[in-house]
């Protein structure tokens, strides 16, 4: 017989929930399509008037049963229009599809509210719990009553073990840098973020960590790094307490600085996951803080150029905002920034979608979510747009600032595309960047993003010291470990 040929039979206002009800009876199961009448109003939706066939459409059933009882191989059977039941449906291959199509679209709607609930979970809504973790503790403790990698949730410094650490890193680490706090503790200070037309300003809180001083009376001031941390993260937490923990021994002084409503920092009047907007700006409140020291803390006010930035996932992704609109910054160190934040949702968002057996509707899904993220932001006043690296850094002078990218080619979290984003900018304009770049792959006990400074602790510490020997102008010596 020759292939049947698809009709696409449509009306105007009965294609309502009344034709939905009768596709689902017509359709997926009965043999003899309903009358219309069996349906309540409320049952048929908005359509209350009953759908009588007419005589016509009544002789044409008809005669299209008497058909395909007669001859089944007669492509009129095969083209014939749908039975009353399912006027607005499409007849696929002598087949009623209504169903199924109607399955996608539901499968399809649920998919989209889903993804787009956990976009704002994931992305903007901001879980209080997280990101105020470890206030109460002294430096000291941020080491030994922590969550580690392979260790997890620790409570005292024997809880770290060989079985347990190794071999991402080792217990000794965990003692110097223990054992290092309680020598020089430092203290949490206040400060406000620097100000910008049409952002709020609030009162930010973070470690001040000064670098071990000979005595007392030891009051030359030394170069200093703000060290900001990521995402639904704050200043407490194992990465920054390693990142400034290699800083500090290098004799650099340290502001461990919190985004706004994260950590010690105050709640802001919008209170959900920024990723640009206000952020560099409290970034630029901790460089103005640590430049000035208005408490005399570190020695007093310092040069510019010996002032510089470092951070880790979205605290880089900031920084890199921060070094761009500020010019006096003369260095900057970023481990792992993302790009564009759409970019991380798309790559968690791919990961869910294919855990799931759906990867292939990616495309049809991300994008739709994402809008709805950044709606919904802009309904309370935050622009997620708003300072992104790839315009920050176009801002900056021509002077040949230095600035160090760190990544990791298994990263899963931001993937190794928006290193080389980063690389490409970085690259088209040595009039104003001058940049290294240090590419790794490998994980420590499951963890694949920010790691490399506590899996290779001692090669990390090494480029440190030299990056920022050159950016401070000191003698290089005594960089390796």
């Amino acid at each position: 017989s020759s292939k049947p040929s698809v009709s696409l039979v449509t009306s105007s206002r009965r294609c309502l929930a009344s034709d939905i009800a009768m596709s689902l009876v017509g359709c997926c199961g009965s043999a003899k399509s309903p009358h219309v009448d069996n349906f309540s109003d409320q049952e048929r939706g908005q359509e209350t008037k009953p759908f009588i066939l007419d005589e016509k459409t009544k002789e044409k059933e008809k005669s299209d049963d008497m058909g395909k009882r007669s001859s089944s191989s007669s492509s009129s059977s095969s083209s014939s229009t749908f039975s009353s039941a399912c006027p607005c449906a499409v007849k696929v291959f002598g087949g009623c599809s209504c169903c199924v199509l109607l399955l996608m679209g539901i499968v399809f709607f649920g998919l989209k509210q889903y993804l787009s609930q956990q976009a704002l979970q994931s992305m903007l809504y901001i879980d209080d719990a997280s990101i105020v973790y470890g206030n109460n503790l002294t430096a000291a403790e941020l080491v030994v009553k922590n969550w580690w990698p392979g260790c997890y949730e620790t409570d005292s410094i024997d809880d770290f073990t060989e079985t347990c650490a190794e071999p991402c890193y080792s217990p000794d680490l965990m003692k110097k840098i223990w054992e290092f706090n309680k020598a020089n503790p430092g203290e949490v200070v206040y400060y406000p973020s620097r100000t910008l037309e049409g952002i709020e300003q609030v009162k930010l809180g973070g470690w001040l960590l000064p670098a071990p001083r000979k005595s007392k009376e030891d009051t030359e001031a030394r170069p200093r790094i703000v060290l900001q941390h990521g995402f639904s993260e704050n200043s407490n937490l194992f990465r920054q307490t390693v990142g400034a923990y290699l800083l500090r021994e290098l004799g650099y002084d340290v502001l461990l600085n919190n985004f706004r409503d994260h950590g010690y920092s105050s709640r802001s009047k919008a209170h959900v996951y920024e990723w640009g907007h206000s952020y560099p700006l409290d970034v630029l409140g901790a460089l103005d803080y640590i430049r000035s020291d208005p408490d005399g803390k570190l020695g007093g006010k310092i040069s510019s150029k010996k002032v510089g930035l470092m951070g880790f996932s979205k605290g880089a992704f900031n920084v890199l905002n921060a070094f761009g609109m500020d010019g006096d910054v003369p260095g900057a160190w970023v481990d792992s920034p993302p790009w564009l934040p759409k970019i991380v949702f798309a790559n968690g968002a791919m990961k869910v979608l294919e855990d799931m057996g759906l990867g292939f509707m990616a495309g049809l899904l991300v994008d739709g979510a994402w809008d709805t993220v950044l709606s919904t932001a802009l309904s309370k006043g935050i622009d997620l747009r708003k300072h992104l690296p790839k315009d920050s850094l176009l801002k900056g002078p021509d002077t040949k600032r230095h600035i160090y990218g760190v990544a990791n080619i298994g990263d899963t979290t931001v993937p190794i595309s928006q290193h080389t984003e980063l690389k490409g900018m970085l690259d088209k304009y040595p009039e104003k960047y001058s940049p290294g770049y240090w590419v790794n792959n490998g994980t420590c006990k499951g963890n694949d993003h920010c790691i490399d400074h506590l899996e290779r602790s001692d090669a990390y510490r090494t480029r440190l010291c030299g990056f920022w020997s050159k950016v401070f102008e000191l003698p290089s010596g005594g960089c390796e470990p």
